[in-house]
């Protein structure tokens, strides 16, 4: 018996939005063949999940598929790699040539990390919520202790 899965309008939308740049909703629903309100309820979600990007010319709302997110290690283009380590050595190679204390360079590297992530704990928190995990503040309580012994 071969693999049943089900396609719904949304795949058919987002296969839609992969074979053009940008697209008028209003385009995008007769396409479909739907109703342009079902079509703009589909794409409000899918903006709050940052699936779709929305823009409006003058008053009409043109789609698009938002590009796919970058990878949390980045390729220096020669094959290799840029992870938490390679940052935290530049960091510590930027504050030497500024001639900050070196008793002083972990502190600066700890609080560095602290502000980038809490700059991310709302999507950490909205995350958890949509994935329906217990305990958030733990787990990001957790987090940033395994983020800052690196």
């Amino acid at each position: 018996m071969p693999d049943d899965f089900i396609r719904t309008g949304v795949d058919d939308l987002l296969e839609l939005l992969k074979s053009v740049n940008k697209i008028p909703l209003s385009e995008a629903a007769s396409k479909l063949g739907v109703n342009q309100s079902l079509v703009q309820s589909w794409v409000d979600f899918l903006v709050e999940e940052e699936i779709v990007g929305i823009e409006y010319k003058f008053t009409k709302p043109l789609i698009y598929l938002n590009k796919a997110p970058q990878a949390s290690v980045v390729s220096k283009g020669d094959g290799d790699e840029y992870g938490l380590d390679y940052y935290r050595d530049e960091f510590k190679k930027r504050a030497e040539e500024r001639r900050i204390p070196t008793n002083k360079i972990d502190f600066f590297w700890k609080h560095h990390l602290q502000d980038v992530a809490n700059s991310k704990k709302e999507l950490f928190v909205r995350e958890a919520h949509r994935r329906k995990l217990g305990n958030i503040e733990g787990l990001w309580e957790e987090y940033l202790t395994v983020l800052l012994k690196s």
